[in-house]
């Protein structure tokens, strides 16, 4: 605040905490007289409170929140934001996808659509109004969706190649968790020598493994009969609600064409 002897009362650089009634009093050795006025001051609107999570499915929520304070300006609309468990930084909220797609100022519930199944979320909301938009709420208690979905991303990367004493090593990037969608996921491992008619199977339950090695002693190249075999190879996804999708099939070759 600043006091001037020409009688006027300015306050500096004003905030919404300085709003209320101010009083001023002139007083003199024989009377004094006293005046008051409200300050009512502008901006953008405050965090809306008790955000929660009311139904979880498997690729959506049901959030609901209170409205906040809207600071003397009308509120023109919400915006709902979320992260998820790989993304726990300030910076990582994304707006997200909502029906009804547009959230007026007098919403007080939506839907928050395309998350991924078995994933933990947190959700927090804004509001805006001709100032701009206002402080976020504090975020709901976090979340996981159902797991009611096969995985839909294969491994990336497929190839491998020949070892030593017949082994048949076969690699590949592993899938990143958002995509896992579900309970006990894994990789089944498929290969068969290029002229065979039957694929081999092998089932691996950790998810963050990113190879397999496979030992035949029958592979072993005899120093009189050298010889370069092709094996087909391919790998895909499951969990607990089923299969996913195979990669790409490739060929790796024995004795080896990869690190040595």
């Amino acid at each position: 605040m600043d006091h001037e002897d020409s009688g006027e009362l300015k306050i500096m650089n004003v905030q919404l905490r300085h709003e209320g009634r101010y009083t001023c009093t002139a007083q003199t050795v024989v009377d004094n007289i006293t005046a008051s006025a409200d300050l009512k001051v502008k901006g953008r609107p405050g965090p809306p409170g008790g955000v929660r999570v009311e139904e979880i499915r498997d690729t959506s929520v049901k959030l609901v929140w209170n409205q906040g304070a809207n600071h003397g300006s009308p509120i023109l609309g919400y915006t709902i934001q979320t992260r998820d468990f790989y993304a726990l930084t300030e910076v990582d909220w994304r707006d997200a996808s909502t029906s009804p797609t547009a959230l007026d100022s007098m919403s007080v519930m939506a839907d928050v659509m395309d998350l991924y199944p078995w994933m933990e979320y947190e959700f927090r909301v804004y509001a805006t109004n001709e100032f701009g938009d206002g402080e976020a709420s504090i975020p709901s208690m976090k979340i996981k969706t159902w797991d009611a979905a096969v995985p839909v991303v294969a491994p990336t990367n497929v190839g491998g190649y020949g070892g030593k004493d017949g082994e048949l090593i076969i690699t590949w990037t592993p899938v990143q968790p958002q995509y896992f969608y579900g309970k006990k996921f894994g990789y089944v491992v498929a290969f068969k020598p290029h002229d065979d008619y039957d694929w081999w199977y092998e089932t691996i339950s950790d998810p963050e493994t990113r190879r397999y090695v496979h030992r035949d002693s029958s592979f072993g190249v005899k120093s009189d009969d050298f010889q370069v075999r092709e094996f087909q190879v391919k790998v895909k996804t499951f969990n607990s609600k089923g299969d996913g999708p195979y990669s790409l099939t490739t060929t790796v070759y024995y004795p080896r064409n990869g690190p040595l």
